[in-house]
């Protein structure tokens, strides 16, 4: 089994101290820790070719790929920011905007993931939630949450994060051996359809949702979906998509 940590943190604070000792406790686990801060990231420049054109026609040539080609060899991803101004780091954001394509033609069905916020105050919750909800739309079923405040530095809670962190990573693993896969959100069905129609929509404008979503159908995969969560989504599309027809909708630059 292997699990690959990513690390928002600009610096090794509480939140990669946290990170360093989690896998203590499962020797028979590949742990691999990717620190953003001491990679090569460049800031994206919103030209949404990765979105429109495919990922490979990124003009950035820096280490995403490599990130990215360690969560595809995983079998869990622990995505893990310290909390800035009640929200992620910068770094991390950054990271997220450059595989915003992920959203689109997701990939990632089939594995599990741990989100994991650090404050020294408030926040955690928010950006946990930010968190889970982000890599939900890349496919991954999100199957362990950790909140931790480090204000204090004391030995208390520092073995009190400890405790939590073990029992968090424990999660992971279990979810990982049990192949546990969460059930389609309705937020999830919705993006199926409407980028599916999007794409067909406009197959010149955006050629690579074209060739991902032109063999699906329901959705992404064969995951089991909901009379009630399909016929909302189709529901919502349709509207949007007379939207555009009547060009009071559609797909914009950012």
């Amino acid at each position: 089994m292997k699990i690959v940590a990513i690390c928002g943190s600009p610096h090794k604070g509480s939140c990669y101290r946290v990170l360093s000792t989690i896998a203590e406790d499962h020797p028979e686990v590949e742990y691999k820790l990717l620190m953003l801060g001491e990679l090569n990231f460049e800031p994206c420049i919103g030209c949404y070719a990765c979105i429109a054109r495919g990922e490979d026609k990124c003009p950035l040539k820096d280490d995403r790929d490599l990130v990215v080609n360690e969560m595809l060899d995983a079998d869990g991803v622990i995505f893990a920011s310290p909390v800035y101004v009640n929200h992620i780091s910068a770094l991390m954001k950054s990271f997220i905007d450059r595989i915003g394509y992920e959203s689109h033609r997701p990939r990632f069905f089939g594995k599990q993931a741990m989100v994991m916020a650090v404050c020294g105050g408030f926040g955690a919750d928010k950006a946990a939630g930010y968190l889970e909800d982000i890599v939900t739309t890349c496919g991954f079923s999100v199957v362990s949450k950790l909140e931790l405040k480090a204000s204090t530095k004391t030995a208390k809670e520092t073995a009190q994060n400890r405790r939590k962190a073990a029992a968090a990573f424990d999660a992971l693993v279990a979810g990982i051996e049990s192949g546990q896969r969460n059930p389609p959100e309705l937020q999830q069905v919705i993006m199926f359809h409407m980028f599916k129609a999007i794409s067909e929509a406009y197959p010149d404008r955006f050629p690579a949702d074209r060739r991902y979503y032109q063999d699906k159908t329901g959705y992404y995969d064969d995951a089991k979906v909901s009379f009630w969560k399909q016929m909302i989504a189709k529901r919502v599309v349709k509207d949007y998509v007379q939207g555009i027809d009547t060009g009071q909708a559609g797909p914009s630059r950012r």
